[in-house]
């Protein structure tokens, strides 16, 4: 296995920051004590809701840890996420809710810098598992 990538290392880096901010944004959410955007659901569907946003903003933080220790799988995953989060700022782009299209449009070239980047065949080089030759010694005795 080849050397982390510098760039792999630093999409790492912003996909655990990018997961501390969505857990930090949820725990706020739930125990704030003096926001406008508390969540107000019954706590019935809470229960189901409020862990699948645990897992999906957990999501970014394993992939990272994947992409660190250069898992393939990681690395793939990592590209679908990517995808995945673009196609939702192009629909999220469309609306007339949207506070800001120059932040919109920024995070869809950085998305669009990490697929380039997780796709490179350097990268791809780095990723792939060589075989092992294991062999074992006779030492003789039973």
């Amino acid at each position: 296995m080849e050397r982390r990538p510098l760039d792999v290392s630093l999409v790492a880096i912003y996909f655990v920051l990018f997961s501390a901010t969505l857990l930090g944004i949820l725990l706020w959410q739930i125990f704030g004590q003096h926001i406008g955007h508390r969540i107000h659901a019954p706590w019935q569907d809470q229960i189901i809701i409020l862990p699948l946003c645990f897992l999906l903003a957990v999501l970014p933080a394993v992939l990272a840890l994947g992409l660190w220790v250069q898992d393939n799988a990681a690395r793939i995953g990592a590209i679908l996420f990517v995808l995945l989060h673009s196609a939702l700022e192009i629909a999220w782009f469309s609306s007339p809710r949207i506070p800001s299209k120059a932040f919109t449009v920024s995070r869809l070239v950085l998305n669009a810098a990490i697929v380039i980047c997780l796709s490179r065949p350097g990268v791809r080089k780095a990723f792939s598992w060589e075989p092992m030759k294991i062999e074992l010694r006779d030492t003789g005795s039973v």
